[in-house]
């Protein structure tokens, strides 16, 4: 019955834990929701274009073009946006290296 009980607190524990992630990432998507379409925009064209360009030349289209054709069609992007953080995370980053 002791081992039961101690199961059970730590799965609440556990879910608890869950609950104020998921909870802060609610917050960072509500806050995000007017600038998702331009982010996702920024990182399909990304994806789609750039790829055989040196890294000189993919900054220059994405930080500079892209990013102001997108503000002058009244398309809203997060400030500093970079479609790396789009496509990944910190934590698949680190398995790749």
């Amino acid at each position: 019955l002791t081992s039961r009980k101690n199961l059970a607190k730590r799965l609440i524990d556990g879910l608890a834990s869950e609950n104020v992630r998921w909870g802060e990432e609610v917050k960072k998507l509500t806050s995000n929701k007017k600038t998702v379409v331009g982010d996702c925009i920024l990182a399909a064209g990304f994806v789609s274009y750039v790829g055989a360009f040196d890294k000189e030349l993919r900054e220059e289209l994405w930080k500079n073009q892209w990013t102001a054709d997108l503000k002058s069609r009244g398309i809203s992007i997060s400030d500093g946006s970079d479609p790396m953080d789009v496509l990944s995370d910190e934590g698949r980053n680190s398995t790749m290296i």
